[in-house]
């Protein structure tokens, strides 16, 4: 849940690309944002996400699972949901600008400068 809905109730476009974020986590990671799994402590994806980017070690989030891959695109992904759970929503990119990185159109880095420069 994004924290200005949570916290204010506010509800915008940029709420759904927080969600789309915890998304895109969830499908590379192959797993849950939040894991009960019986444990006393709960472990969050985005908590895990956002300390493995710090240490530039995303790939370390990529589901075990999944053999063969190409780490380029993984990456893309996974710096694209980064992106899409900042804390800030006026941070977070637009769903167009997401699209056009899945497409190919525009390079994370690109997206991210506009963003910047927009905020």
């Amino acid at each position: 849940m994004a924290p200005e809905y949570a916290t204010r109730g506010a509800i915008t476009v940029k709420v759904d690309v927080y969600s789309f974020g915890i998304l895109l986590l969830e499908i590379v990671s192959g797993k849950n944002n939040a894991d009960y799994s019986g444990n006393q402590e709960s472990v969050f994806l985005l908590n895990t996400a956002g300390k493995l980017h710090a240490r530039g070690k995303l790939a370390e989030l990529v589901d075990e699972r999944m053999n063969r891959y190409d780490w380029d695109q993984a990456n893309t992904i996974l710096t694209l949901a980064i992106m899409c759970v900042d804390l800030s929503p006026s941070i977070r990119p637009s769903m167009s600008q997401i699209l056009s990185v899945l497409e190919g159109g525009k390079t994370v880095e690109e997206v991210s400068k506009e963003v910047n420069n927009s905020a």
